[in-house]
């Protein structure tokens, strides 16, 4: 592994993250609030970043080669942890967090778009923390790695980044929208932008329409936080502040756009709308969603929980929050049936389509599992058939399978370690399985203890630093974490 070409990788990110701190700073003073905490809170990040930034490229301009696949995936995982670190800074800077630890997993939670929170006092908190709070989980749901793909190639030579692109994004390949990986980036962006965009404009319209005051900071932070799959609020009751199902049907929109493949987006604002049904993974994600609500509605009204209206209406809104990983609620599900918060959990696991922000397995991994259970159970019935795992009219290679397999062993296994670490720290099993499961799958709110009616506040130190790690884990879909943790496996 070839240190420097990872350092001026590292150098080149953190000097253009610098500009993240603008947007906060300008906020701050179109509220009024104190020039001191501002300069505290956001310019000490800035000249960190600044100094460490440009003073690795200077240090390290010339010396770059040609970047490998292993060390693209150590550098993403570096990148990703020390922005946190640094982004860490303006939550003590403000003042609204005293611990170190909890500004860590703050930021973690912001940048991985998890949207765990340890904070309480959002209505009364400073405009400019809860700007960058949502301005985190926007930058890191697209990914500040891809952000940067375009500039990178301009200082970084042949297939470079591609290789930083493909450890970033979510899957297992990066399918260009463009000849060049920089005009892809672009046009990722371009799209995104657009969403956020749409976003806004239509929470402020439809707030006016039904008499919910939804201010123009609101609708901002909110579609910051929606496109990503995020999920931080800038109210204590989260989306139930409005109680408005026209509010959480514009959200729940909006949640599934940005859980959708990006190119089934580029491909439907290139007219071609069946795009989306014609696509395997899009159409095996619909189901799930439709029968996940029919079963939570049905479980809810046959017990009386609420009338049916209400059984559907939060139902669908917190079906479409966690499978999407964003992690907005509008209701506390801690209080549903086990059969309804089993549901809730599965879907957690399983989250959405390859290509999009969210996290967890991704529905391409899931659906690969199921047919490979098929295929097994054909070959068990008719030994000398020759069958293969299929997607639509794809066939999926053995090699492929054992990889998407061997993945989803390591995703669970770390879900089983990271819940048996949680709960090392001294809290029931039911809060120690959810907050593994969602902060791994960066979804938000978890079970217990760390449900969506509280904070992960509660959880002891060792058991937030353990979350932290698996947000970290989770963005980054695991490998890039091993290689930091092992960089001798990168072979010279």
């Amino acid at each position: 592994m070839r240190l420097p070409t990872i350092l001026d990788g590292l150098g080149l990110i953190l000097a253009i993250f610098s500009l993240a701190f603008l947007g906060p700073i300008w906020t701050g003073v179109w509220y009024d609030e104190a020039a001191s905490e501002l300069v505290l809170a956001y310019g000490v990040p800035i000249a960190i970043c600044l100094t460490l930034g440009l003073g690795l490229r200077a240090l390290m301009h010339g010396r770059y080669e040609q970047i490998r696949s292993g060390e693209a995936l150590v550098l993403v995982a570096l990148a990703w942890l020390v922005v946190a670190l640094i982004s860490a800074v303006p939550f003590l800077g403000i003042g609204v967090l005293d611990s170190p630890v909890d500004a860590l997993f703050e930021s973690m939670s912001g940048f991985t778009s998890t949207g765990a929170t340890v904070m309480t006092g959002l209505d009364d908190a400073p405009k400019s923390i809860l700007l960058w709070r949502a301005l985190t989980q926007w930058l890191g749901g697209m990914g500040v790695i891809v952000l940067s793909v375009a500039v990178l190639s301009r200082f970084f030579g042949g297939g470079a980044a591609a290789l930083i692109m493909r450890a970033e994004a979510a899957g297992h390949t990066v399918s260009r929208m463009a000849p060049r990986i920089a005009q892809t980036a672009r046009l990722l962006w371009g799209i995104y932008i657009m969403f956020t965009v749409a976003e806004i404009a239509t929470l402020l319209l439809v707030g006016r329409v039904v008499g919910k005051e939804v201010t123009l900071f609101d609708a901002v932070c909110h579609s910051f936080a929606t496109l990503p799959g995020g999920g931080f609020g800038t109210h204590d009751a989260n989306v139930g502040y409005w109680n408005s199902p026209a509010i959480e049907t514009v959200l729940a929109i909006f949640m599934l756009a940005g859980a959708t493949s990006f190119l089934l987006h580029y491909r439907a604002l290139h007219l071609d709308w069946r795009a989306y049904f014609r696509d395997p993974e899009f159409r095996f994600w619909m189901m799930v969603i439709i029968l996940a609500i029919v079963f939570v509605t049905g479980d809810l009204a046959v017990r009386s929980i609420y009338t049916v209206d209400e059984s559907f209406r939060y139902s669908a809104f917190n079906v479409v929050s966690l499978i999407t990983t964003t992690g907005f609620t509008n209701v506390d599900y801690n209080l549903w049936p086990a059969s309804s918060q089993l549901v809730l959990l599965s879907l957690i696991v399983m989250g959405s389509m390859m290509g999009s922000t969210s996290g967890a397995l991704k529905m391409t991994r899931v659906m690969i599992m199921l047919k490979s259970v098929r295929v097994l159970i054909s070959k068990l019935i008719h030994p000398h058939a020759v069958v293969r795992v299929k997607l639509g009219n794809v066939v999926i290679t053995d090699e492929h399978v054992a990889n998407t397999g061997t993945y989803v062993l390591l995703y669970l296994s770390t879900i089983f370690i990271g819940t048996v670490l949680v709960a090392f720290s001294g809290v029931d099993i039911p809060t120690a399985l959810g907050s593994a499961v969602t902060c791994l799958g960066t979804t938000g709110p978890g079970l217990g203890i760390t449900g969506p009616a509280t904070t992960f506040a509660a959880l002891p130190v060792f058991g937030k630093l353990v979350c932290t790690f698996l947000m970290w884990f989770g963005r980054l879909e695991i490998l890039g974490c091993l290689l930091l943790f092992n960089p001798s496996l990168v072979k010279e």
